[in-house]
């Protein structure tokens, strides 16, 4: 979207006004408040060519506008700044986590916690993905009938299994299966594996037992279809605090369905990459959590991806706070998992 440099600066301060009042922003506000260099009726034009395009909205008539979920977008994509955490909030966050250094679900769980409390947001810890959990072993178990029940099994204890027909096959070329698979595969990721070229060489090497590479292969992408494994969610009653869910109905919409797993799941799909992201208000196809977005970021363990943190809010928080946030609370996580090993 094209918009030149006094355009984005009035998206800017439309955002930032509207983050701090929770009032529809005029032009005589933006005026006053903002240091723009431009007059009241340059803003109100520039305000109206913004909502033209989209980026704003107009509640009422008589009202001034707020940003649409578009205008959300290019504030975080172009316009917002990630906050460095005070020294306070460090220590906070650094102290709170280093007392439950002996178990890594207590970091998570007091890291969930500190997050809902310093961004008075809803917080929640998705357990690793699928896709992202290690493999520790591909097993090849003989049964009875010429047939073989294929496992992949990974670190944090995923199962997949498969029972196929391998007729006239030896012992020890299911075990040289068994070992060849192993030896390529353990301790990658399941995105990792399905994204490299080695099981296309292993069914060459395979002979008698190529078919086995297809069936891997298979599992591989059902594990990485499945989706998050767990989540904990902290920090409930913060959504209430909200100027927009002063509504118990329109609260209570929210929190119902933040409980269904199925939701959670389809949400954080949703993400790709490691770095921060957001999902604002309609991007999330979901009814109930259009007046929502989420902010994320991926947590690592021993320097892999090990799972998700995100913030819940209303589409007006402040994001540059929330991403500062969440970024310090991720990499105090990775810091202090790593030290325990």
């Amino acid at each position: 979207m094209d918009l030149d440099e006094r355009k984005l600066r009035v998206m800017q301060a439309v955002v930032e006004a509207y983050v701090m009042n929770a009032q529809p922003v005029g032009s005589r506000t933006i005026a006053r408040d903002f240091d723009l260099g431009v007059s009241p009726a340059t803003i109100r034009n520039e305000m109206a060519d913004l909502e033209g395009m989209g980026l704003l909205e107009q509640p009422h008539t008589s009202a001034g506008r707020i940003p649409s979920d578009l205008g959300y977008r290019v504030y975080v994509d172009r316009l917002a700044r990630i906050a460095r955490p005070s020294r306070s909030d460090l220590e906070v966050v650094r102290g709170a986590l280093h007392r439950q250094v002996s178990e890594v679900d207590s970091v998570l769980r007091v890291s969930v916690k500190v997050l809902s409390e310093m961004t008075d947001c809803l917080t929640l810890m998705a357990g690793p993905h699928a896709g992202e959990s290690v493999l520790n072993t591909i097993e090849l178990v003989p049964m009875r009938s010429e047939r073989v029940m294929v496992l992949v099994i990974t670190e944090d204890g995923f199962v997949q299994s498969r029972m196929v027909d391998v007729p006239d096959v030896p012992a020890e070329e299911l075990e040289r299966a068994a070992r060849l698979l192993n030896e390529h595969f353990r301790g990658q990721t399941i995105s990792e594996i399905l994204g490299g070229s080695s099981l296309e060489s292993l069914r060459r090497e395979l002979k008698y037992c190529s078919m086995l590479a297809d069936v891997v292969d298979g599992l591989l992408k059902k594990s990485a279809e499945g989706g998050v494994t767990d989540y904990v969610i902290d920090g409930a009653a913060n959504i209430m605090k909200h100027p927009e869910f002063r509504d118990v109905a329109r609260a209570q919409r929210v929190l119902e369905a933040l409980a269904k797993r199925s939701l959670i799941r389809d949400l954080l799909n949703r993400f790709s990459g490691d770095g921060l992201a957001a999902l604002i208000g309609s991007e999330s196809d979901t009814e109930d959590m259009r007046e929502c977005s989420l902010v994320s970021a991926v947590y690592y363990i021993g320097g892999r991806p090990a799972g998700r943190m995100s913030v819940v809010g209303p589409r007006r928080m402040d994001y540059g706070r929330v991403m500062g946030l969440l970024k310090t609370v991720t990499e105090a996580v990775g810091e202090v998992l790593d030290e325990r090993d």
